[in-house]
């Protein structure tokens, strides 16, 4: 199992959200719990004690524009993982989602799975290399409510759901737990996604 976060995360800095966050080490993941960023982590001001926490302190694997090979016995799968377009409009040009740069070293025969917070930043992915399987992505919150469905749709390449790009590609926006701003959901149920992937016949 893996457990994979890239929807909204944090609002504040670690020095105020540590003990809030702490129960982030108890996931229990075979192969690893990973993260990118999102655009409210750029709002913060303090991405790199985030990353630096998330890493040092909680386990988990954090993804600024690189990637991880999951690996068992002859099979691998390739986890990259892109920093969030907000960083750039928050100064932080060092943080600009990098797709070729992420999955730079992945094998060859392993299957890429991307990790993008926002659907721009799946699009973005999906334009800049020849090859990813399936991206992993959130931001929308299914609209959350009521009209404010309409803009985030217009405004999104993907809104929620899975998307059959192309016949080997796939991207799935998550809708997420939880609510951004008014503190409700109307039309844009929560959800927690397992996504299962199975060996394709040969």
């Amino acid at each position: 199992a893996v457990v994979s976060t890239q929807s909204t995360g944090v609002d504040s800095s670690v020095k105020n959200l540590r003990n809030a966050v702490r129960n982030i080490k108890n996931l229990k993941s075979k192969y690893g719990t990973f993260y990118v960023t999102g655009n409210h982590e750029y709002y913060t001001n303090d991405v790199d004690n985030w990353l630096n926490y998330l890493r040092d302190h909680l386990g988990v694997v954090t993804l600024h524009n690189q990637h991880h090979v999951i690996t068992n016995g002859n099979a691998s799968i390739c986890v990259a993982g892109i920093d969030d377009p907000q960083a750039e409009k928050m100064s932080y040009p060092d943080h600009a989602p990098q797709p070729v740069q992420a999955v730079d070293g992945c094998p060859d025969n392993s299957p890429v799975i991307m990790l993008a917070h926002q659907p721009k930043a799946a699009k973005l992915a999906i334009k800049s290399l020849s090859r990813v399987d399936l991206v992993l992505s959130g931001h929308t919150h299914g609209g959350q409510f009521f009209p404010i469905h309409v803009p985030v749709w217009l405004t999104n390449p993907y809104f929620a759901g899975l998307y059959s790009v192309s016949r080997d590609t796939h991207v799935f926006v998550s809708r997420g737990l939880r609510f951004y701003g008014a503190p409700m959901r109307f039309l844009s149920y929560p959800e927690y996604t397992s996504v299962y992937l199975h060996v394709k016949p040969e």
